[in-house]
């Protein structure tokens, strides 16, 4: 790319929360499921965690930088960011750590619609219809997309290793359904104003898989993450998948991933139009970037040097350039995302030390020769949602 024939116009920026601590509702449904004590954690569940938040501060200070090289630079008199944060501990908290990191000092608000741990409709994965047509859609996104890429069978091996260190065999869970971890039976859940949820292997896979990383990310001694069963990156790399391949059919699917999206990529589109800020910034979830990637057409990924489609602390940037010979204006979405080791080591990130890079391609359309493609094709796919 010619960075001088391309000026970033305008930046949307949403961020996945930092790290935190397991969720409250996952705690007893892993304790039946190993006969194994869990950690105990020393912040509320849920919340994001105090490394968590220095690692906030390393992104946020990056993330100037980054700007700032891209001729985006704020002022404490003009500073020219608008912030919205899901309405929880976790994803608030997030957002005061990266704008901390960024513009220590500046008096910028992070705003949030309602008290905390109240969800926000426009961040709300659950489901808003769920007549047996809907469901019947999903069951189909879900079947299609597992005949694409035969998904339950090539889990087993990754079913195996995490029934191995759970021992699954000796827990209260295998003393209940009696059947190997991998032929627990799949049901789709799929209930108004509530999450949905494939449950069977994958929704126990995911939450063992989500509490492991987080032990990982945490840099618990290593005795202790997973007590100490894991011992390759390439189980790391097994596992994984199932916490993938969950976010993946659950989220990213088309019906769930429209319909859950339609009131971010009204947000985003109403900010992209706005005269006020050129700078936003959006904190939600995993399932929250899985869902809009899905919704807008976005092609399948894997990111370097990172097992996770959807890393913990990881950006999606979206951004307008205008072709300064043409007068054009041009689009580009990069993954911003800490990779595996940075997230254990939790060392500082900065311009010389910078995160993973990684550019996302739009479905059903044509980059240019400098890696752009035409704005006009973004904007229409918002405008599918209108």
């Amino acid at each position: 790319m010619n960075n001088t024939q391309y000026q970033l116009d305008k930046v949307v920026i949403l961020s996945r929360h930092g790290i935190r601590t397991p969720l409250e509702n996952t705690i007893a449904f892993l304790e039946k499921s190993s006969p194994f004590k869990w950690p105990i954690w020393d912040h509320t569940y849920g919340y994001l965690t105090t490394r968590g938040a220095v690692l906030e501060t390393f992104f946020g200070h990056y993330l100037s930088q980054w700007l700032e090289q891209r001729n985006i630079k704020l002022s404490p008199e003009n500073p020219d960011i608008y912030v919205y944060a899901n309405s929880l501990q976790r994803t608030v908290s997030t957002a005061q750590f990266l704008v901390g990191g960024a513009y220590a000092g500046y008096d910028i608000p992070v705003h949030h619609k309602y008290t905390i741990e109240k969800m926000d409709p426009i961040f709300d994965p659950s489901v808003q219809d769920d007549t047996p047509e809907i469901k019947q859609k999903v069951l189909k996104d879900i079947n299609d997309a597992d005949k694409a890429a035969s998904i339950f069978k090539n889990l087993a091996p990754a079913y195996q290793i995490v029934s191995d260190i759970l021992d699954y065999k000796n827990s209260q869970l295998y003393s209940e359904l009696k059947c190997d971890f991998a032929d627990i039976p799949y049901e789709l859940h799929f209930v108004k104003n509530e999450e949905p949820e494939l449950h069977g292997p994958l929704a126990i896979g995911i939450c063992a898989v989500d509490a492991f990383l987080l032990q990982y990310y945490s840099a618990f001694p290593k005795e202790q993450i997973a007590w100490g069963r894991i011992t390759s990156q390439e189980q790391w790399q097994q596992i994984i998948q199932i916490r993938n391949h969950y976010i993946n059919l659950v989220f990213h699917s088309k019906t769930i991933a429209r319909s859950i999206s339609k009131l971010l990529i009204n947000k985003i589109d109403d900010l992209i139009h706005s005269q006020s800020h050129k700078v936003n910034l959006l904190v939600g979830h995993d399932s929250t970037i899985a869902a809009l990637l899905g919704a807008l057409d976005f092609a399948e990924y894997q990111l370097p040097n990172q097992f996770e489609n959807t890393p913990i602390g990881g950006m999606v940037i979206f951004q307008r350039y205008r072709h300064l010979p043409s007068g054009e204006y041009f689009f580009k979405t990069e993954y911003v995302y800490q990779s595996f080791d940075q997230l254990y080591t939790g060392e500082a990130i900065d311009i010389n030390n910078p995160p993973q890079h990684y550019q996302l391609k739009l479905l059903n359309a044509e980059q240019n020769s400098d890696g752009f493609y035409l704005w006009q094709h973004f904007e229409n796919r918002l405008k599918e949602f209108q």
